[in-house]
């Protein structure tokens, strides 16, 4: 079988305002198979977070991938073109931020957020998706399943937040979902 992921010697660079270049990621390699739970446990600031956002081809303001590579599903994400890698993202690798309540804009229903992948991947019709969306609350168990997509971020509690969160990861069908802190 093949493994879903596999990194070898990763290895990422942040540069400074001033121009200072420190190597923050070095060599780090691992596989994880279809169905198989990883976990990456480390202390605040190991850089689980920047590994994490690897997988998708991410890095955060000031960091870059320097080396090595990265195989999601036999793809090599550190050779994708930025369109590729945004291709993949929500369909193939999606990601469930530490902070959810930073990954709702305040002004947009929770429902239309948690659907946007669906739109922007074409994955299937607007209702289909809201549907699904429904499913997903209710697996999920957040309360009132068919209603609480037309509130607001504000309008629900932090933890129905990160629910809400993993609803936006999971419909799109994504063969690697990374939680960051879950």
């Amino acid at each position: 079988m093949q493994n879903l992921v596999e990194i070898r010697d990763l290895q990422v660079q942040a540069t400074s305002d001033a121009g200072n270049v420190v190597q923050i990621i070095k060599g780090v390699s691992f596989d994880i198979a279809p169905g198989e739970i990883v976990a990456l446990i480390g202390e605040s600031g190991s850089g689980k977070t920047t590994i994490a956002l690897t997988l998708m081809g991410h890095t955060r303001r000031g960091c870059a991938i320097s080396g090595g590579s990265i195989d999601i599903a036999g793809r090599d994400v550190v050779q994708m073109t930025e369109a590729q890698r945004q291709a993949l993202r929500g369909t193939d690798v999606a990601y469930v931020p530490q902070s959810a309540a930073a990954a709702f804009n305040p002004a947009l229903r929770l429902i239309d957020q948690v659907v946007e992948v669906t739109r922007i991947h074409r994955l299937m019709p607007v209702a289909e998706a809201h549907k699904k969306a429904i499913e997903l609350f209710r697996a999920l168990a957040l309360p009132d399943p068919d209603s609480i997509g037309q509130r607001y971020p504000h309008q629900v509690s932090g933890g129905q937040l990160q629910r809400l969160a993993a609803a936006m990861a999971l419909i799109g069908d994504p063969k690697l979902v990374i939680f960051d802190e879950p």
